[in-house]
């Protein structure tokens, strides 16, 4: 019982030691960019949350003043709760793009299985750094973690280490990161692109399924989230877009054979929102054109150059609902 007790009063003080280290040498840099994004949001006509496929919509296309506020591999939940926050400061957007992927309803970042949770964590931390102390949707296992014992909850010890070497003097301070937005440039090899498309939808099936699992009530879930949304952003004042980018043409034909039933989950989950005021642009369910796939950097992320063709047939979406959007920019 004594090796017991000491072998305990040892784990708890090798835990508060690192939680004491975690949080003076703490690498901020992350933090401290999405703190950018975030005061870049303030008076701006628009902006876009979601997940990465937000790199879709360009407001230089759009000849739209807005903000990018979307990050990789954040889930519907964790976009909520950034929504929250963009509308708790002063003088927030109107039109609000929210950017999904037609997987977005099946996962919840809070689960061990989706292999996301670092991403909530990240999250938790973001929204305490601005005073925002609330569950992400009713998540307190990662709350928890992060709130309490951020050193069990941080995944890549190695920046922290070299933050204690440059408060230390041994090490030149790290570069602040330049951007979080997800555009990448290039073009995807249509030589690579059936296998790479078919890799990302076993991986999107095998994800979907452990998280089923542990929690097979997410869809419902996802799908007030996105209504609660919308209710909120009306609320302000504002107008909801949701918009659906494309996919690569084998990434649309392998998701729709594949993963037909959580299409069916989202579409109906769309519907449901756009009955109740915000407006649908999806161009899984309703593409303007086909997009070829030189103008994919991967199987589910368009490039520059698609962007911009996928954001000039947006504009003329939102024209045709009535929504004005200039057809040619301001010089």
């Amino acid at each position: 019982m004594r090796r017991l007790i000491l072998f305990l009063v040892l784990a708890v003080g090798v835990i508060v030691g690192l939680n004491v280290v975690s949080r003076v040498f703490d690498d901020r840099r992350q933090i401290d960019a999405m703190n950018a994004l975030l005061a870049d949001t303030s008076g701006r006509d628009a902006i876009i949350v979601g997940s990465s496929v937000g790199g879709a919509i360009r407001f230089d296309t759009l000849c739209t003043d807005g903000a990018d506020f979307f990050f990789v591999l954040q889930d519907i939940f964790e976009t909520q709760a950034m929504v929250e926050l963009v509308l708790s400061r002063p003088d927030p957007p109107r039109q609000w793009f929210l950017a999904l992927s037609p997987g977005a309803p099946q996962y919840n970042n809070a689960i061990a299985a989706s292999a996301r949770t670092h991403n909530r964590r990240l999250t938790y931390r973001f929204l305490f750094d601005n005073d925002r102390n609330g569950l992400i949707g009713g998540d307190w296992r990662q709350y928890a973690v992060t709130r309490i014992s951020p050193a069990l909850g941080y995944d890549d010890w190695r920046k922290r280490f070299q933050a204690m070497l440059a408060a230390t003097g041994l090490r030149p301070p790290a570069e602040p990161l330049e951007t979080l937005i997800w555009r990448l440039d290039g073009s995807m090899d249509p030589a690579r692109e059936e296998d790479l498309a078919a890799i990302q939808v076993a991986d999107r099936i095998a994800d979907i399924q452990a998280i089923a699992y542990y929690d097979p009530h997410v869809p419902d879930r996802s799908a007030a989230a996105i209504r609660q949304i919308n209710a909120r952003i009306q609320a302000s004042g504002g107008q909801l877009f949701v918009i659906v980018p494309p996919a690569s043409p084998r990434m649309l034909t392998l998701s729709r054979r594949s993963l037909a039933s959580e299409l069916d989950v989202l579409w109906r989950a769309l519907d449901q929102v756009e009955g109740e005021g915000a407006v649908v642009i999806n161009a899984w369910r309703n593409p303007a054109r086909d997009y070829p796939v030189d103008m994919f950097v991967d199987p589910n992320h368009l490039n520059p150059e698609g962007a911009r063709a996928f954001s000039t047939d947006l504009a003329e979406g939102l024209r045709a609902r009535g929504y004005p959007v200039a057809a040619t920019c301001a010089r």
